[in-house]
């Protein structure tokens, strides 16, 4: 996530351009890449595991069906 120069918090920033063409005009998005700065870590309030994390999770419980009493 990203801030630009206003403060406001994106993935990805785009500017509206209106484009005039054979006398014409249409709207056009222009992503924008310059003056944007790095949100940074944030902590989170539940730990988060990587979704590319090689392991699986998984709970462990005592079995109680088998006893071998």
């Amino acid at each position: 996530m990203y801030f630009d120069e206003d403060g406001d918090l994106a993935h990805e920033f785009y500017e509206e351009m209106v484009v005039v063409q054979n006398g014409k005009s249409r709207t056009k998005l222009k992503k924008l890449c310059r003056n944007l700065i790095p949100q940074g870590m944030v902590k989170l309030e539940h730990p988060r595991i990587h979704i590319d994390f090689p392991l699986i999770i998984c709970e462990s419980r005592p079995n109680l069906h088998h006893r071998g009493i």
